[in-house]
């Protein structure tokens, strides 16, 4: 397991699907993967499982990125800490959330007794300021900015050494001039779209054209969508289309994008 090309980085798809998982797309979160250790953004379902089936040695994990506090992006950390205990793991794993999320977090590993057990857990908390650089190593660099949901969440961009190449994630928001800051000119746009008609606190893809177009970004990979705007594909596209032109597609689970 693990990264051929030393320099090599890439991103994986772990779920792309809304807070109610289908047959085919489980909740969203992902995997980036480099060679100077492996990040997840959000925790959700059977994450160690999906570690492996992604190619990636789980010993490899570096940490994990917590956009918010709702079930399907951090129910599975407690499954993931849990497994690498028994996996034999001892090196320490970074758990980055902001305050809130840092609460639901130990709610969560004190009812498995997982802060007990000796797997390391180093919890880092990330403030409510906007492109705040979370971490870096000489291959990359990340940032966050808070966005604008029903609980304090933070949008997460990430900024290649390597390639120069930069990927950013919306998680669950409704437009805002923080995402398009964080956004702008990024090459990917993991961008969620999980309404249909106007709402506080998510997206409708004509909202997506217009931040996406204001953000100027490369591509927009559509993620966290409700069932009818992936139903209907090419009506959905034609909303965001409106407002931006450059190349949108439906993120589908396991997809791999390279940086």
């Amino acid at each position: 397991m693990g990264m051929e090309d030393p320099r090599r980085q890439r991103i994986v798809v772990l779920g792309s699907g809304p807070a109610l998982a289908s047959a085919t797309r489980d909740n969203t979160f992902f995997l980036i993967d480099s060679s100077a250790g492996s990040l997840l953004i959000d925790c959700a379902g059977s994450p160690f499982h999906k570690l492996l089936r992604a190619g990636v040695d789980p010993e490899r994990l570096k940490g994990v990125i917590l956009t918010h506090a709702h079930p399907d992006h951090a129910y599975g950390l407690p499954s993931l800490v849990h497994e690498l205990w028994l996996f034999g793991r001892r090196e320490a794993l970074h758990i980055y959330a902001n305050g809130h999320t840092h609460g639901v977090v130990r709610t969560l590993l004190d009812a498995f007794e997982l802060r007990e057990k000796p797997v390391p857990l180093e919890l880092h908390f990330i403030p409510s300021e906007e492109t705040f650089l979370l971490l870096e190593t000489d291959l990359y660099a990340v940032y966050t900015s808070p966005v604008r949901h029903q609980v304090p969440t933070n949008a997460v961009r990430f900024a290649s050494r390597v390639s120069g190449k930069v990927a950013v994630w919306s998680s669950d928001t409704s437009p805002c001039r923080e995402l398009v800051s964080l956004a702008r000119g990024a090459e990917l746009l993991f961008q969620e779209c999980s309404v249909e008609e106007l709402h506080p606190f998510h997206c409708t893809p004509e909202q997506v054209g217009e931040l996406a177009g204001e953000a100027q970004v490369g591509e927009v990979i559509l993620v966290h969508c409700h069932p009818n705007l992936v139903k209907e594909p090419y009506l959905t596209i034609a909303e965001i289309r409106k407002q931006y032109h450059g190349r949108v597609q439906f993120a589908q689970d396991f997809d791999i994008y390279e940086l």
